[in-house]
């Protein structure tokens, strides 16, 4: 094994894609980074990401600063065509081949079992961050036919499997075969911070060109079939109402497509695609209602930040939503009276219902926004690092055999913020 600077060895960190690299796992390179690994990052810079050009173009600046070294592989987010995941299994194969790595970190469906794949072949251990199944309840079938079965098969060559909320945490524990599993809520947020927004709500409805007294709902996410933004409109149309507008950041193939839909509804004038933004504190300050529409998340990092934010939130009855919001659906009865702020995701009547009643009660918006920041507090970046670093020294170290070690780290409070209970 090829050791690193202070006498460990390589860490490889995988993605299909540039932007799980950026928004997900900057910490996690640093802290293995830390505890004296070298570390390498391969993921497809070229294509497929979410986030700008500009901003892959700093990744790669932060990551060689960093002394990262970092490689483009060619690994596409669908199996589909198949000839594009022969290819990136084959330069996976290589690039094992030459670099001797203790282990790999992967990330995504596609991109983790291409590595999977390639790890049993060169026998180097693997963890895999599952950032919400593809098969779930309410998934349509193909996903059930087509995921379920290979992450079953895969998982025995899986020796930690992260999952990013409760429900994957416990179908994975009855019917995966990964030595370990933990859940881990992503990367988590910054929570208790003070907002910094360069900019006053005049100014950024000036910007946007919307009124100032009109409200203004906020999404944050990927233009995608997934994201589900054209829900929003619909539910707009069925309102009857001229002064709101629909802000969305963002950017993905439906941009076209939504503006399509948004002149269908009459609504063409109160959409707006802002695009892909590295700042959101602007929007969180100052728009009125964040709506969270998609079809399926695993534990989406957008809803997390904009509830740390105090905003009130209005979502979408999936997974990833419950496990932030809770049982109770967005408020608790001590604060809102169990408002359930949460809708089906085909359910436009129902979304324009939850949105007219937080429009007309101010009380219920402050009383919402305070129970996201208070729920928020259990995501806290600084949680989820240390539980990150105990799951890197549960797993990469080579104590991890020590059952000394092992019981102290199990007996630390601080180390026990996510069990998956």
């Amino acid at each position: 094994m090829s050791a690193g600077e202070n006498g460990k060895g390589k860490v490889l960190m995988l993605s299909s894609v540039a932007s799980m690299i950026d928004q997900f796992n900057m910490p996690n390179i640093r802290l293995l980074q830390e505890m004296g690994y070298e570390v390498h990052v391969a993921c497809n810079f070229k294509e497929g990401s979410t986030c700008s050009d500009g901003r892959i173009e700093d990744l790669q600046e932060r990551l060689r600063s960093m002394h990262v070294v970092w490689r483009q592989w060619d690994c596409p987010r669908t199996i589909c065509p198949v000839v594009k995941c022969i290819r990136a299994l084959r330069q996976l194969w290589k690039l094992t081949g030459k670099q001797r790595y203790a282990w790999i970190h992967c990330h995504s469906p596609v991109g983790g079992a291409i590595a999977r794949i390639v790890a049993h072949g060169r026998n180097i251990r693997v963890i895999y961050t599952a950032h919400g199944f593809h098969f779930y309840k309410g998934a349509p079938v193909k996903n059930w036919l087509l995921y379920y079965p290979a992450e079953k098969l895969l998982s025995y060559w899986t020796e930690v499997l992260l999952t990013v909320n409760r429900e994957d945490y416990r179908f994975a524990k009855r019917n995966f075969h990964a030595k370990k599993v933990y859940c881990v809520p992503g990367t988590g947020v910054r929570t208790g911070r003070a907002l910094h927004s360069n900019r006053s709500r005049r100014e950024l409805c000036s910007l946007f060109h919307i009124p100032e007294s009109a409200w203004v709902l906020l999404s944050v996410g990927e233009l995608t079939p997934r994201k589900n933004h054209r829900l929003v409109l619909e539910a707009m149309a069925l309102m009857k109402r001229t002064d709101v507008y629909y802000v969305v950041c963002g950017q993905g193939e439906l941009c076209r497509q939504l503006r399509t839909e948004a002149g269908r509804y009459g609504l063409a004038d109160r959409l707006r695609l802002a695009g892909f933004r590295e700042h959101l504190d602007d929007f969180y300050c100052n728009c009125d209602i964040f709506v969270f529409p998609s079809v399926q998340e695993g534990l989406p990092v957008a809803l997390m930040e904009a509830m740390a934010a105090g905003m009130p939130c209005v979502v979408s009855d999936i997974r990833g939503n419950r496990e932030l919001l809770g049982d109770a659906g967005g408020c608790d009865d001590d604060m809102c009276g169990a408002v359930d702020v949460r809708f089906a995701h085909d359910d436009a009547a129902s979304l324009c219902g939850i949105l007219l009643r937080m429009m007309e009660d101010a009380d219920l918006r402050r009383r919402c926004a305070a129970y996201n920041r208070n729920a928020s507090a259990r995501y806290d970046i600084h949680a989820v690092r240390r539980e990150m670093r105990r799951i890197y020294g549960l797993s990469i170290e080579r104590e991890f055999q020590d059952e000394d070690v092992k019981r102290a780290y199990q007996k630390s409070e601080n180390h026990r913020v996510f069990d998956g209970r």
